[in-house]
């Protein structure tokens, strides 16, 4: 098939639909508002002055590429359109005139992007109205945007590779100090504040731990800040923004996995968790508990609660053969449900699917 996503092609998301197909002998493209390079894959550019992280006003000009998509798409000639992002992406897409496109929503357009205002949530009923079929990478995410339209959802789960994360990529000779940590973004949102105060706990428990935290975020300053006020400095390590190769090493050499967000579309990092053959303590938000298997390869703990993540670390700290247990539960879960390639097979068969009852045209 040629196939034609239309997303950021400087996203690890975009990249790892794109190197699976291409890979798989499919000819692919990307049309992308910003710059990127992806192997063996056609990078169609339009220009856009505008900053990911600007005002709403200034991402308008999103609104105006619809044409130059169109004129792309048609050049082309795929056999599927693949729109990922159901705001800038997905409402540019929606004006261009094309037809027979897929839209698949990633997370912040449907949990962030319509609670701002009247206007948002316009826009985003009128990119899901649009598209020929719908696809959401969990259950949790499609329940949310059933709020904004009646029509279903195919459910996409992210995949990981499961050679790379692996309870082999674990280096550790000795158990202590006991290590739990987290590799996401430094946000409330993802529940770092929470994972420093049970630090904080456990430390005066006489629990020999060690924090690892990577990822970078606008309130890492902040953290750092609060880790030296809760006296935990010497026992965190601050790791920045790591690639998925260091990830694996760190989430496999971790006794426990926390990955406390308030809000989140569905839980990846909980996945590669579980496939490296680690326990995870997890809120109680449905996009992490559909992708963790509760109680059998997580523990559950009410959101913004740190006394209940640090007596969670430390029934699993106590509990060496249920840690283990869990941990090895976790990765037969990762292989039955989450296989990158069992995921995207189940993604080409609907792409086959939808290729021959739709069409491209104005």
């Amino acid at each position: 098939m040629k196939i034609c996503f239309v997303g950021p092609a400087s996203s690890a998301h975009i990249k790892k639909w794109c190197n699976w197909f291409a890979a798989n002998g499919h000819e692919i493209h990307v049309i992308s508002f910003a710059p990127g390079e992806i192997e063996k894959v056609t990078i169609h550019h339009i220009a856009v002055d505008v900053d990911a992280n600007g005002s709403d006003i200034e991402k308008l000009k999103y609104l105006f590429t619809g044409k130059k998509i169109k004129t792309i798409i048609e050049d082309i000639k795929p056999d599927i359109v693949n729109v990922h992002y159901a705001t800038s992406y997905g409402v540019a897409t929606a004006l261009s005139g094309i037809k027979g496109y897929i839209l698949s929503v990633w997370g912040s357009d449907i949990y962030e992007f319509p609670r701002k205002s009247f206007a948002h949530r316009v826009l985003l009923k009128y990119s899901l109205k649009k598209a020929v079929r719908l696809f959401s990478t969990s259950k949790a995410m499609a329940d949310e945007a059933a709020k904004y339209t009646n029509r279903s959802f195919d459910i996409t789960p992210f995949g990981v590779d499961v050679e790379l994360f692996s309870p082999c990529k674990r280096t550790r000779h000795t158990d202590l100090p006991f290590i739990i940590g987290t590799v996401k973004g430094l946000s409330d949102k993802y529940g770092i504040r929470d994972i420093l105060e049970a630090a904080s706990i456990i430390k005066k428990q006489g629990v020999p731990i060690e924090l690892r935290i990577a990822g970078k975020g606008p309130q890492e300053d902040e953290y750092r800040n609060l880790a030296n006020e809760l006296g935990i400095s010497d026992i965190t390590k601050w790791l920045g923004f790591i690639s998925q190769k260091s990830a694996a090493i760190e989430w496999a050499n971790m006794d426990v996995a926390i990955i406390p967000s308030i809000e989140e579309s569905f839980g990846v990092s909980a996945v590669e968790a579980q496939s490296c053959g680690t326990p995870v303590i997890i809120s109680d938000i449905p996009g992490l508990k559909e992708a963790t298997k509760p109680e059998e390869t997580s523990i559950v703990v009410k959101r913004n609660s740190s006394y209940e993540i640090a007596d969670a670390v430390k029934r699993l700290y106590i509990n060496k053969d249920y840690r283990e247990k869990m941990g090895k539960e976790g990765r037969k879960y990762v292989l039955e449900n989450y296989e990158i390639n069992k995921c995207f097979q189940k993604i080409q068969v609907l792409f086959e699917e939808i290729t021959h009852n739709t069409y491209f045209a104005s």
